[in-house]
């Protein structure tokens, strides 16, 4: 009898739930979508799987400094670094200099060969060196060693729809690593998957919305709130901005404040907390936040960082910091500054812009940022970098 009833209550629960209407789950950008489209950066992944691979060595000695750590060779001219069965997307790859170069990238059974201009004579390195085909691989979605004073790096999506598979040449030195999504079938993408043709450039806006790095790239009609502070004394918590008109998004957060207390300005902890929440989100050193280790600017250059989507950028007088970020928040957003004990700040300003958010809250995540600093650290000890356990109200 009990059995009966249980089966009873099941059937009747799974006839309720069918006739209920889920919303389905956001679209993925996928490929130049993914910076088209960054707009949705904060929005869940649902079906999506992110992957990182490189040459490192195994048993964990760094053996010849990761150089010969393939997965296996079929020709002295094609070891294989990386291996991939089913759909996916090659979203980055460094390489050392130029370490591995020829390569192949074998998509879908298709051996396509990628070379960097400095292989023809490795013991001679072109100054200027680029990616082959350059078309293929421009800046600023590809850039060499020449650039980054140590690495080359690409950001060119390249799709398959059945494997993946990279090998090197030959090597330099120096490790090789590499990042790829794959996704759950019928996962509802931007676009359909199509294989990598090793002809079809990077879409021109594509690189045209990069290039745009360094200057103010929230949407237009963003609304801008702004201000200043006269002084914010030596260890002293001040909340900057409270915002209440919600559900919105953070599309622009910056600050500015005069290039003689850069470095105590970077000192400075930034805490942001969604949505009256027990604990921030985001607690983490000002110069961190916006991408570097300190606002010291040994050479006097004009932008310190200047990335996608954030900088940091001295002119004369002033250094101005920005990020751009997508931000959500569905009740409020509290935006404070913690100054250093030992330092006054004065003279600073900041602006936000946000945009009023209409999706389903259940679709997006809040942004965060957690800092942990290791001033002493033991030998043998493992350095804890995150436990999620332990940040925002913690708990399993």
């Amino acid at each position: 009898m009990y059995l009966r009833s249980a089966l009873f209550a099941l059937s009747l629960l799974a006839a309720t739930l069918a006739g209920l209407s889920a919303a389905d789950p956001p679209v993925i950008p996928v490929g130049p979508d993914a910076y088209k489209m960054w707009d949705r950066w904060p929005y869940q992944r649902i079906g999506a799987r992110a992957y990182m691979r490189s040459t490192y060595d195994r048993t964990g000695g760094n053996h010849t400094a990761d150089a010969s750590h393939f997965l296996y060779q079929e020709a002295d001219d094609f070891n294989v670094t990386l291996d991939v069965a089913g759909p996916g997307i090659l979203y980055f790859a460094r390489y050392n200099h130029w370490h591995g170069s020829p390569w192949h990238y074998v998509v879908d059974g298709t051996d396509h060969i990628v070379k960097e201009t400095s292989t023809a004579d490795p013991l001679k390195p072109v100054a200027d060196s680029t990616f082959l085909p350059q078309d293929l691989f421009p800046a600023p979605l590809a850039v060499t060693w020449s650039a980054t004073r140590g690495a080359d790096l690409s950001w060119v999506p390249v799709p398959f729809e059945k494997s993946f598979r990279m090998a090197y040449s030959r090597t330099h030195y120096g490790t090789g690593y590499y990042i790829y999504h794959q996704f759950v079938r019928g996962t509802k993408l931007s676009n359909p998957l199509r294989s990598w043709d090793g002809r079809t450039p990077p879409d021109q806006d594509v690189l045209e919305l990069i290039e745009k790095v360094g200057s103010d790239i929230s949407p237009p009609d963003a609304i801008e709130t702004s201000g200043s502070i006269d002084e914010i004394k030596p260890g002293v918590t001040r909340t900057v901005f409270i915002m209440t008109n919600a559900p919105a998004m953070i599309r622009k957060l910056a600050f500015s404040i005069p290039k003689s207390q850069a470095i105590e300005f970077g000192q400075t902890r930034l805490r942001i907390t969604w949505d009256g929440r027990a604990e921030a989100s985001i607690d983490a050193p000002v110069a961190l936040f916006f991408g570097a280790g300190t606002l010291y600017n040994r050479d006097e250059r004009e932008y310190l960082v200047k990335a996608f989507p954030t900088f940091i950028r001295f002119d004369t007088n002033r250094v101005a910091l920005a990020c751009f970020f997508p931000m959500p928040f569905f009740k409020s957003a509290r935006v404070e500054l913690i100054a250093a004990p030992a330092t006054s700040l004065t003279g600073l300003a900041w602006s936000i812009k946000h945009r009023p958010l209409h999706d389903d809250p259940n679709q997006l995540g809040y942004f965060h940022a957690t800092y942990r600093d290791h001033p002493n650290p033991i030998r043998g000890k493992d350095l804890l970098l995150l436990d999620t356990r332990e940040v925002e109200g913690g708990g399993d």
